[in-house]
């Protein structure tokens, strides 16, 4: 893991502190973004699984974008370069502030949980004369089969919006000017490991799109979140990036002009970085 003369460095170095191989980091990002290209996908990284400022710019580089939960966060990616144009902001905890900072900044999509929070978005952009691009959060109701605390696209999550909820929210919007509905977002849970958990995301998703094409709303956006996990009893496998993305490409239907979105963050630092003590 760790070759004699970077052991020696570590002997000069105060302990405990964080020593990140750029060279397993860089690796991992190539196969992403070869994976990525080759299947016409977008790639946002997920901001809150690392944030430190090297670690950023680096990923910035590849051309990806950034999922982000904060406008901290959202501010730490433009300063490493990433556009604001391909930053998506998400979570359930926007304030009007950050909102604000955000319309002014143009990023790309805000990811919306629930009405309440679409009624601030639009509030604040009328205000500021700006039009907010918007995906909906949605439940799909998967169970991630990881730990409770981090599952969450089960029914009883707090995060997003209900099935059932989708006609009252797309009757509400149609009055909101300064809000684009442009597509739909998803997360089901972290450390996914199992495949066959995604392969459900991509059947509810085709579902969802049928629906939507049904009462003549075409989305420009999937948004399938992140997830993909690592495995820790064999991390040098794991994670499958690209049998994730082959997945992807078998079983979601994309309608023709769509583009598929994804947030991916644990599986494209996880591996890279070690606690010395």
């Amino acid at each position: 893991m760790f070759n004699i003369k970077t052991l020696e460095k570590f002997r000069e170095i105060e302990t405990p502190f964080y020593y990140y191989d750029l060279n397993i980091l860089r690796s991992t990002l190539d196969v992403v973004k070869k994976e990525s290209e080759n299947s016409g996908y977008k790639v946002h990284y997920a901001v809150k699984a690392n944030a430190n400022p090297w670690i950023l710019k680096i990923i910035s580089s590849y051309g990806f974008g950034a999922d982000c939960v904060s406008w901290n966060e959202i501010a730490a990616s433009i300063d490493a370069g990433f556009k604001p144009s391909e930053i998506v902001f998400a979570g359930v905890g926007k304030t009007d502030k950050e909102i604000e900072a955000a319309l002014d900044a143009e990023i790309f999509c805000f990811n919306c949980e629930s009405v309440p929070e679409i009624e601030v978005i639009e509030q604040l952009a009328s205000k500021h004369n700006k039009s907010a691009r918007i995906a909906l959060r949605i439940n799909p109701y998967i169970d991630a089969h990881t730990h409770k605390y981090i599952t969450t696209g089960i029914e009883e999550s707090k995060f997003g919006i209900n099935t059932w909820e989708i006609e009252d929210v797309i009757r509400r919007l149609s009055s909101m000017k300064n809000i684009r509905l442009s597509g739909i977002h998803f997360h089901i849970g972290s450390q996914i490991t199992r495949m066959s958990v995604f392969k459900s995301l991509c059947a509810r998703i085709n579902e969802l799109q049928e629906w939507f094409s049904s009462h003549g709303i075409y989305l420009e956006i999937i948004n399938v979140g992140g997830g993909l996990g690592i495995d820790y009893e064999n991390p040098d496998k794991n994670p499958l990036f690209k049998e994730y993305f082959s997945l992807l490409n078998e079983f979601i239907d994309l309608i023709p002009g769509q583009t598929l979105h994804m947030e991916p963050g644990r599986s494209i630092i996880g591996q890279c970085g070690s606690l010395i003590s």
